[in-house]
This record gives C-alpha cells, structure tokens and sequence, in this order.
C-alpha cells in the first residue's frame, strides 16, 4: 500500500474516532461544568448580596454603637449637653446614607436626643423629654448651623417604655429589635441599640440607637435583583418571618414560600459555602432555585439572605448549548474526513520530493531541486536541513571532497557592569534575640527553622514586588521597584511588613514555629542599584544611605519596643490605607540628619479602636513635647507607660521629657534626639 493510501485511511479513522470520543465526553463534561458554575454562579449571587446585608445593617451599627458607648464609658463625650451631642450625631448620620436614625436616651430622665433623615434627604435634631411641652427639633444645615422645623411635635414621648430601650438594658451587647411603626411619623423600620454603663456592674446610664427604614433595605434588595432577569431577593429572621424583600409581582407568594422552607427546615446549610446546597421551591406551577445564607453579624444581627429565581430560567442555556455541542461535533466529524486526506496528500508530496532530492546527494548531483513547503513543520526542518547540507557540501567539496559539513551556532551576550540612580523603597528585618537563641538550638535544628523563617519572609516580598539583595546572618535586605518598576513601592513595602508578621506569627501558632520576634526597618529614596562586583563576578545589588538608613530603623525598634518603623519618606507616600504612630524625631545612630520616625501600627480598619486612641493620646503628648513643654508631656506619656507595661515608646519618652524638665534644651532646640548606641 502506498503512503498517501494509507495515510489517508489513517487519518480518516482515526480523526473519526477521535472527533466522536472527543465531542462526546466534550458534551458530557461541558453539561456538567455548565451546571455547576450555572449553580456556583446563583449561590455566589445570593452570597453577594448577604456581603451587601452585612455592609449595610450589621457594620454601622457596630461601629458606630461600639464606638458611642466606649466613649460614653470613657467620659469622652458631654452627655449633659443633648444639643452638642445631637450636632455630634447629625454629621455622622449625613455620612452614613444607609440610616434612619442614631439617637441618645438618659436612663435618670429619659431625655432624647436623635437625628434622622428627612423623606427630602435633610438632617433633624430632634430633643425630648417626658412631659407635653418638651419636643424641640430643627434641621441641621450641611455647614453646621440650624433653621426651624416645621414638623407637628409628637405627643408625650418616654423612651424608656420602648421595646429597643428595654431590650438594650437587658442585654450587654447590641440588641436587634423586630419590625415596628416609629412613634413619631409612623415610617416602619428596624432599630439597632445598645446600653452603656459607668462601670461593669453599674445600672444603665443610657441607651444609644441607629435605626434603619425597611424600605431602604428593599431598595438595596432592589438593586441586588435588578441586574438578574426575574431575582427575587429577601431577608428573613432566624423563626422565617420576612424583613424585607425587593419588588416582584409575585413577591407575597415567593414572600410565603421562602418563610414557609426555613421553619419547615431550621437547620439548613449555607448556600455560598456549597453550592450544591441550592434548593428547589416549587411556587404555583412554577419550580424556584433557591439559596439561602445565615447572617450572624459583629453586632449581634441574625438574619437570612435568601435569593430565587426560575429554575428554568436558570438552566435555560444548558439544553441549548447541549443541542448546539452535538450539531457541531457532527460537522466536526465530517470536515475531520475531508480534512485527513487532504492532509495526507500534503505530507506525502513534500516527503516524495525530498526522497528523490537525497538520492541526488548520493550521487554528488547538489543543484538546488524542487522544494514543495509542507504543513507540517517536522517534514520542512527536513528539507531545510537537506537544503543546508547541500550547500555546505558545494562550498567544502572544492577543498576537502567527502569530509564531513559541520555548522558552529554561537549566540549570546554577557552581562556587564553598570548601575543606575532610581528611588527604591528599602526594606531590612532581623531576628531579636537571635545570637542568644543560637547558643541554645542545635545546629541542624537551627538551620530548617531559619530556612522556613527566611521562606515566609521571601514569599511575601516576592507576592509584593519585593527583589531580595541579600540574607545577612538572621537578617533580609531587599527592596522595591528595581529591576522592574513598582507602582506606589512604599505600600507593597508596608504591606509586606505586615503580611510577614501575621505569617509568623501564624506558623508559631499552629506549626509550633520557633519564638522568633522580627523587627522590620523602611526608608524610601534615591539609591544606586544596578550590576556591582568585578568583570567575572557581578551581583545585582543596592548601594547609599537610604540602605544605611533602613538598617539603622530597623535597629531602632530594640529602643522603642516596636516591630516595624518608617521613615517619614515612606509614611507619607504609602497614602492613607495604613494606621501610624509618629514615634519621634531621631537621628539614628551612625548616620548625619534627623527624621521623622513612624511605627507602622496595622492596615486601616484592622487596628482595634482602643490601640488607636493609645496611639491618639501619644500624639497629643508628643506635640506637647516639640513644643517644650515637657513636665506636661512627662505625664502624658508616663500615664500611657503606667496603662500598658509593654509601651516601652511611652516609658522612654516620659524619662526623656524628665530629663529635659531638669536641664532644658538650648533655644535652638528642634526636637531631634541623636541616638549614639546601633
């Protein structure tokens, strides 16, 4: 049988059989991956819209409850002024759109205090007292000042035999109320409280509130649905009674439906978790998928975002799709037939030319011959080796006849020296304690402990951008935005900083990792990176002061108590994603200039709110100290110092202040403190 025959009938059979099995299991499998994201993608719809649920109850009334209260408790705020503290609320409910109301009730008078957004979008502060004659409101402007309300006052009002307020006192947390009419225009909502006491078995000494109006939470359920053809969208409380839930004309049928699954099945399992958790709720004569989610939020909110649609409308591109696989594996198949015999014939031509080209070589006959170009791209290689050899043999023959024709490829280009100016970001840490800790591990253990140390340390630069220079003992030298650039290198940098301690300090938790305590040095500017070394030894490297400077930070850390500190340069580009602590101003030692130094606390809204006003307090007594006044500063700091026994920072600076209190500063005094010890 001839080649072309019988690669013909090759290619035929099997293209055949592959194109049948191929599109087969290409049918089955894509029906299934069609039905599982088609699943994936609804439980993910209903969990989007539970992420929406949290972000719009459950976390203003956490953090503005958590925060009123511990500031009540704390005496921060001037409870007995109702009229500046309505002020204080109004410009905290016009930057939280989601809500209704915030409010204050005195538990010793039942005096109120609360503003709430008007249906035009306006601020009322609205005051009361128990007793006719005792309702003041006006609306607040948005620049501060006040004009008269012309609302019709409510009759006699005591907050205190209100469900919230009995509920809040009851409790010590955040107490969720159910739906009700608000007293005072009958608008029906939901209310968020919290009772705050002078001391931890003291009585209540107030109720605070922030109130939310259902139909807002139908318009945020509104929007959840409106990009989905037929959603419908509800949250339900734990016993199944309906919240709130967005517009559909079948919405107290679905409404039923929904409530009537959850009590008839308490114990259900969260959709976005699994999506074959999905449920199927017939409704009429029509089958539903449903997904539904548990809500239990920071502030004590317990609820149920539940999410359906059409079953139908679900999967109605999955018969489709199926119909159109098998119609195209079908013309598939043909044009693979057609396909392999004309394959053939392109393969063999070329291979037939080039059988009869060699023999002409065998034969020393080296004109160029009939060269046909294949679709293949093995049998081209072929003929242009052929064509190579030809040629090299013309050209050697008229020397050497018969020796063998070799082609030397060479290529390549060596490195060679060089830097550039660029501004990097220059990240240093150290192990403390290590020197001391290595006298008391073996060495075998020692050095996997190191190497799994110097593992989670390099992952996160490399997540971040980072490029290691160097490991130095115990100690990492790398930096940002070389040799590639960086964009905003002072936040990958920090960001590192932060993700390196919460990696260790999870691998000593849960792998039982060695108690290694690293401190991290920053500083951003100009330095000389590029090719360093001699002509046969080169090493990509950094090179200047800010190198200098990012080690000698790093060592500042062992004087403040600290585990990351910052030069100003970085703290003022890393933008505003980050919490500091202006530490000092310092010039480290073995380095001319001062700078402003900063502890890189956490990332913006991951830093506990009692550390924050720590940090506030430091501040305070850190600008009564540049502006010499420095008994005041010394017992500022001092008192930070005597609520925390590990705020070395506070400890030192009150000592300093002392000092300075005895033998005052030249006038020329700018605050810098030269430190003399690394």
């Amino acid at each position: 049988m001839r080649l072309r025959t019988l690669l013909a009938l090759m290619f035929s059979i099997l293209l055949a059989f592959t194109a049948a099995s191929v599109g087969w299991r290409g049918y089955t499998n894509s029906r299934w991956e069609i039905r599982h994201f088609t699943q994936q993608e609804f439980a993910e719809t209903n969990g989007f819209a539970t992420h929406h649920v949290l972000d719009f109850l459950n976390d203003p009334a956490d953090r503005l409850l958590s925060e009123y209260t511990l500031r009540a408790s704390r005496g921060l705020l001037t409870l007995g002024d109702l009229r500046g503290l309505g002020l204080n609320l109004a410009e905290r409910l016009r930057v939280n759109s989601t809500l209704a109301w915030i409010s204050y009730s005195d538990a010793a008078t039942g005096r109120f205090v609360g503003v709430w957004r008007t249906p035009s979008n306006r601020i009322a502060l609205n005051l009361n007292a128990p007793g006719p004659g005792h309702f003041h409101e006006v609306i607040v402007q948005p620049d501060g000042t006040t004009a008269a309300s012309s609302r019709t006052p409510p009759t006699d009002y005591d907050p205190r035999t209100q469900d919230w307020y009995k509920n809040a006192a009851a409790s010590t947390a955040t107490a969720w109320s159910a739906p009700y009419d608000f007293f005072d225009d009958g608008t029906r909502g939901i209310t968020a409280s919290r009772a705050w006491r002078a001391g931890k078995d003291a009585p209540v000494s107030g109720v605070f509130t922030v109130d939310f109006y259902l139909a807002d939470l139908q318009g945020m359920l509104d929007d959840i649905a409106a990009p989905w053809n037929s959603l419908f969208c509800a949250i339900l409380q734990p016993d199944g009674t309906i919240l709130s839930a967005s517009q559909n004309p079948e919405a107290p049928d679905l409404s039923r439906a929904l409530s009537e699954w959850v009590k008839q099945n308490p114990n259900f399992k969260d959709s976005t978790r699994d999506a074959t958790h999905l449920v199927t709720i017939r409704v009429g004569a029509t089958d539903y998928l449903a997904a539904f989610d548990r809500v239990n939020g920071s502030s004590g909110l317990k609820c149920i975002v539940a999410s359906m649609q059409p079953r139908a409308l679900v999967y109605r591109g999955l018969d489709k799709a199926g119909r159109q696989m098998i119609e195209i594996a079908a013309g598939a198949l043909v044009i693979a037939v057609a396909l392999g015999s004309f394959m053939a014939y392109r393969i063999c031509a070329p291979l037939h030319n080039l059988e009869r080209d060699l023999t002409r070589v065998g034969q020393f006959q080296l004109a160029e011959g009939d060269r046909t170009r294949s679709v293949v791209y093995e049998v081209n290689q072929l003929n242009d080796a052929a064509s190579r050899m030809k040629t090299g043999l013309r050209s050697f023959l008229k020397f050497v006849p018969g020796d063998l024709v070799r082609q030397v490829l060479a290529s390549g280009r060596e490195a060679a020296l060089g830097g550039e100016i660029r501004r990097l970001t220059v990240f240093f840490s150290d192990i403390e304690g290590f020197t001391t800790y290595t006298e008391t591990t073996p060495p075998d253990k020692l050095v996997h402990e190191l190497a799994d140390y110097f593992e989670i340390v390099s992952r996160r630069l490399r997540q971040n951008g980072g490029e290691i220079d160097k490991f130095i003992g115990d100690g990492v030298l790398a930096f940002f935005n070389a040799p590639g650039e960086v964009p905003q290198h002072e936040q990958h940098a920090c960001r590192t900083a932060l993700a390196v301690q919460k990696d260790l300090a999870t691998w000593q938790h849960e792998q039982s990792g060695p108690p290694f305590r690293t401190r991290m040095g920053l500083h951003t500017g100009d330095v000389l990176v590029g090719n360093m070394g001699t002509a046969d030894r080169l090493a990509y490297t950094v090179l200047g002061d800010v190198v200098n400077a990012a080690s000698r930070l790093e060592a500042l850390n062992k004087v403040y108590g600290t585990r990351v500190i910052a030069s100003g340069e970085v703290h003022d580009h890393a933008g505003t994603e980050f919490e500091w602590r202006h530490l000092d101003r310092a010039s480290p030692a073995g380095r001319k200039g001062a700078m402003e130094i900063y502890e890189l606390l956490g990332a913006k809204g991951a830093v506990d709110g009692e550390r924050l006003l720590r940090r506030d307090a430091y501040k305070q007594a850190l600008d009564r100290y540049f502006s010499r006044a420095f008994t005041e500063a010394q017992a500022m700091f001092a008192k930070l110092a005597g609520e925390d026994a590990l705020d070395k920072a506070s400890a030192l600076m009150a000592a300093r202040c002392k000092e300075l209190a005895a033998e005052p500063p030249p006038a020329n005094w700018d605050g810098v403190f030269a430190h003399n010890t690394k």
